[in-house]
């Protein structure tokens, strides 16, 4: 946002306040200026008119001038090379001495091609003014001042309205009222305690209007229309054009440059029709309108359902908020004129505009909030404009459309809330005179309580916290004791889950794993493929920039085998990959392991090696369940046999109780033809983290014997051995030490349907030596309790 100095100054008492004090303020006070620029700046010039022009001996282009600069510096002869000069002009005379920091040059006495110059005849860009908001003509020649210029006169750019400093506003996205000046006018009369002038608009005899305004749809909740007739096109005066170009805004004509100006005073963009253009007098704002609109700068833009238009007698004539239309355009034939002032939606403006690389002035004020009350006061300040500067003769009522409720924002606050918050102890008085500086009306309710009523403009004020942070912006955060905050001494580290989770990713890199990273948005198809952990609903992105990031993933197998082809097909072979990643649903979030294994591992390098299976990966499972210190009786393993994507014969899920925590297996051979067997191991982390284990017990190895038993045991071929070790370790008490399976059979020799398991069984006891009676007990135990659970029969 830019804001001239000098429009500043007729709104707000600024005398004795300079540019750099007022930029200082704005920006300790939440308005950050980042620049301050000036429109002009020279020094040692003075208005001079010229009496003689005459060709210069020795150049084809340059004259020779006499000029009077007034009766304190006389007639100088000047040397000038500019097209335009002539008997009678009045000029601006940049005197020897003078500097013009535009160009970086000081002017000084010289001779030019054998003939003496005293100063120089300067155009307005040499004085610093942008190019953007000059004529050809006044580019390349020096400026032609008007004829009632006086002569002698030394400050110039006050006389050219071009002393004026300009402001480089960052407004932030919660103060869009001061994208007006009378906001940030009435800013600096409370940082400075000064009177604000905002003049009332003046209220002529006005006629009824032959208008009628409504919209059809809530994201227009108010519009006005005000006809005013019979005005006169023409170019705008002098400080109407500078004022604008203070803004960063070029001249156009006097009725174009109203509304930009009435819109940089109030903040409220604009909209004007020519009258004799439209198709009758009903306007109303719809969002269901469908097809091709030529806008103001004569491109074709398609609307969708669901953009705001301004209709007249059902033609569209402004795409709302955004731009006007061709069809009704003012132009400099245009007598009478109808002036919107309406309040769109923002999000909606944003949308279309987005969408049709449009943007504007307006339409960026609609998309941060406008003061939906000041219709009325904008178009009558509007109408007052006219008729002063474009010879308006007749002034129309305005007509109103509103669904809006009268502004009844109130704020519950207390001094105490106040003071707790920003950590002060500022009395009830400061706060009080503070907010009534801002135009926040108090009402005491108690001595500590008090109810807070914002102006219109400050659509930003919401609750309390919003107090209390304007507060402190105007007093300052000087008020603030810099207290360092008591705290204990904490020996800093990781979490617990951070703990397990590095040693978890170390343990794995040890063991010859490379980490691998995948995008958490995937496709609809990854997204339902290799899923077991969750049933979950996925986030689904509202505007995806492909299909293939559009869901955000349930799990990782998916990806990681993603990784796995694109590997082989770079020609990379024996993959060891694991990635630990979260999995953000719609009903939970957590941590998720992925090991995967492809090819073959190196037994003795490249000599001999041989290809992974089941056992690799269960072993990387085993390992992981050691290092969390989780027995094997606090899991269970059972087939996966219902899954399309897991070998249904290899793959076992893995439970604690009812709830799956994990996959370990073989990926179905249907599903991997192109990348050769495939194991994959898939943990949820959160719930494995969340284990409980004791801690560590050391114990002395036993100085006793062991002794090792061999049993074999038929039984159904769906009993799994996992079940029948833990029934074993349970029957045979402590001297149980260890059990592993030898064998597996299935054959002629058996009945259908059955198969033999072999166990080896480690007896030893830490307190004496076994005899044959001892470990006779406890193998019938076993057997008793195999027959018993599993109908297991001791095999001879």
């Amino acid at each position: 946002m830019l804001a001239s100095y000098n429009l500043l100054k007729n709104i707000v008492d600024l005398d004795g306040i300079s540019p750099k004090e007022i930029a200082d303020k704005l920006t300790f006070a939440g308005l950050e200026v980042e620049g301050i620029e000036y429109l002009a700046q020279a020094s040692n010039l003075v208005i001079g008119q010229i009496l003689e022009v005459q060709n210069h001996p020795d150049s084809n282009h340059l004259h020779i001038l006499k000029v009077d600069e007034g009766e304190k510096y006389g007639v100088e002869q000047i040397v000038c090379g500019a097209p335009n000069v002539r008997v009678g002009l009045k000029v601006i005379v940049a005197r020897p001495g003078a500097k013009l920091p535009a160009k970086d040059i000081v002017i000084c006495k010289s001779t030019i091609r054998g003939v003496e110059s005293n100063g120089m005849c300067c155009a307005l860009n040499e004085l610093g003014v942008d190019k953007l908001y000059l004529t050809e003509a006044q580019i390349n020649g020096i400026e032609e001042l008007n004829d009632d210029a006086p002569v002698g006169e030394e400050n110039v750019l006050a006389y050219l309205g071009l002393d004026d400093v300009v402001f480089d506003i960052n407004v932030l996205a919660n103060r869009s009222d001061c994208l007006a000046l009378y906001s940030i006018a009435k800013e600096l009369g409370s940082l400075f305690n000064r009177k604000v002038n905002i003049p009332t608009p003046i209220k002529y005899d006005e006629v009824d209007s032959e208008f009628i305004t409504s919209s059809d749809t809530e994201d227009c909740p108010q519009f006005s229309i005000k006809a005013v007739k019979g005005v006169v096109t023409k170019p705008s005066p002098l400080w109407l054009q500078r004022a604008l170009m203070a803004e960063g805004i070029r001249s156009i004509n006097n009725i174009v440059d109203i509304g930009n100006y009435v819109m940089l005073l109030t903040g409220q963009p604009l909209h004007m029709y020519d009258m004799k253009k439209l198709k009758g007098n009903k306007f109303v704002v719809k969002n269901n309108f469908e097809g091709d609109l030529v806008a103001l700068d004569e491109k074709s833009y398609h609307i969708e359902n669901g953009d705001l238009v301004v209709t007249n007698n059902d033609v569209p004539v402004c795409l709302a908020g955004t731009m006007g239309l061709l069809n009704v355009a003012i132009d400099d034939h245009t007598i009478d004129i109808a002036i919107e002032a309406a309040n769109f939606k923002g999000s909606t403006v944003r949308k279309t505009g987005n969408r049709l690389g449009l943007s504007s002035e307006s339409s960026a004020r609609f998309q941060k909030g406008i003061n939906p009350y000041q219709d009325e006061f904008v178009l009558d300040l509007t109408a007052q404009l006219l008729v002063e500067l474009a010879e308006a003769k007749v002034v129309c009522k305005t007509v109103r459309y509103s669904t809006l409720d009268e502004n009844d924002t109130k704020i519950e606050c207390s001094i105490s809330y106040i003071n707790s918050r920003l950590g002060t102890t500022f009395t009830k008085e400061e706060i009080v005179n503070v907010l009534t500086r801002l135009n926040i009306k108090v009402c005491d309710v108690d001595g500590d309580n008090f109810l807070a009523f914002p102006p219109d403009y400050r659509i930003d004020l919401k609750c309390d916290a919003d107090l209390s942070e304007e507060v402190i912006r105007y007093i300052g955060f000087g008020a603030i004791k810099s207290i360092l905050p008591e705290m204990p001494t904490t020996t800093g580290g990781y979490t617990s889950f951070q703990q397990k989770r590095l040693n978890l990713r170390n343990l794995l890199i040890n063991q010859g794993f490379n980490e691998v990273l995948t995008y958490a948005l995937v496709s609809p198809k990854l997204n339902d493929s290799f899923v077991v952990l969750n049933n979950d609903e996925p986030y689904v992105i509202l505007n995806p920039m492909t299909v293939e990031h559009s869901i955000t993933r349930r799990g990782l197998v998916a990806s990681m085998l993603e990784v796995i082809e694109y590997n082989i097909a770079h020609q990379q072979k024996d993959l060891a990959f694991f990635e630990v990643s979260g999995i953000d649903t719609k009903t939970q979030v957590y941590q998720e392991l992925c090991v995967c294994l492809n090819g073959s591992k190196n037994i003795r390098g490249l000599l001999e090696k041989k290809p992974y299976d089941f056992y690799d990966i269960h072993g990387v499972m085993e390992a992981i369940f050691n290092m969390l210190g989780i027995d094997k009786n606090r899991y269970k393993e059972v087939r996966l046999e219902d899954s399309k994507y897991y070998h249904p014969g290899r793959t076992t899920k893995i439970m604690m109780g009812k709830d799956i925590i994990g996959v370990c297996g073989q990926v179905h051979p249907t599903l991997s033809k192109d990348i050769g067997d495939t194991y994959i191991l898939n943990l949820n982390l959160t719930k494995l983290f969340d284990v409980r284990v004791s801690s560590t017990k050391m114990s002395p190895v036993s100085i006793y014997p062991s002794v090792i038993r061999d049993l074999a045991f038929v039984v159904n071929k769906n009993v799994l051995a996992g079940d029948m070790i833990r029934t074993m370790k349970k029957n045979g008490k402590s001297i149980v030490k260890d059990i592993q399976i030898f064998d597996v059979y299935q054959g002629e020799f058996l009945a259908k349907d059955t198969k033999s398991i072999a166990f080896t069984i480690t007896y030893q006891d830490d307190n004496k030596t076994l005899v044959d009676n001892d470990i006779s007990q406890a193998e019938q135990s076993i057997i008793s309790a195999l027959l018993k659970e599993f109908n297991a029969v001791l095999r001879s």
